[in-house]
């Protein structure tokens, strides 16, 4: 039967808006010590694939310095410290594409990488879209968003445009919730 790790020992390397970094130092079951073994603490995200009365999904694309890529992703962030989730979904839906959904549904969440970070990954369908304002985005956001057909999608993944390993999940996992709903 697999164990849980012991921590003996923490202490924060950083510790600020935009990352939180610690060290521990962890007791393995069978005795070993790993010390330092570093932990990214962060606030947990969100991803919604919002979708349109046509089928189409609503897709965000900007740059992503750390890849040095410009991205085509689901609209998502992260959750503000006291908000719930969901509330996350619809505020960042809003901000990133000016648009507002009638109808949510979770369809539920992942780890973003459990071995170092310590966040969780929701997922939202958004559905009755309305007809979009303004988006609020922040100083270092610059985001064009766009309606896309699913197979568009699948195609953009598979040429490394649609590339956030956990935005692909969202979009598989929404699409099988879709095709489950339909066949209920």
């Amino acid at each position: 039967m697999i164990k849980p790790w012991r921590r003996t020992n923490s202490s924060y390397l950083v510790r600020d808006p935009y990352l939180t970094l610690r060290a521990d130092a962890c007791e393995l079951p069978s005795g070993k010590v790993l010390d330092p073994y570093y932990v990214i603490e962060s606030n947990d995200w969100v991803h919604t694939f919002a979708l349109g009365t046509d089928g189409r999904v609503l897709t965000v694309t900007q740059y992503r310095y750390a890849a040095e890529a410009v991205c085509v992703e689901l609209p998502g962030g992260i959750v503000d410290d006291g908000e719930a989730p969901l509330s996350a979904a619809q505020r960042e839906l809003q901000e990133e594409t000016g648009f507002r959904a009638a109808r949510w549904t979770e369809i539920g969440w992942t780890y973003a990488n459990p071995a170092r970070q310590t966040n969780r990954v929701y997922m939202y369908l958004a559905e009755q879209l309305d007809a979009g304002g303004p988006q609020a985005l922040d100083a270092s956001e610059e985001i064009e968003h766009a309606f896309l057909e699913p197979e568009q999608i699948k195609a953009l993944i598979r040429q490394g445009t649609f590339a956030q390993s956990m935005h692909v999940a969202t979009f598989f996992l929404c699409l099988d919730y879709l095709a489950s709903r339909e066949n209920s």
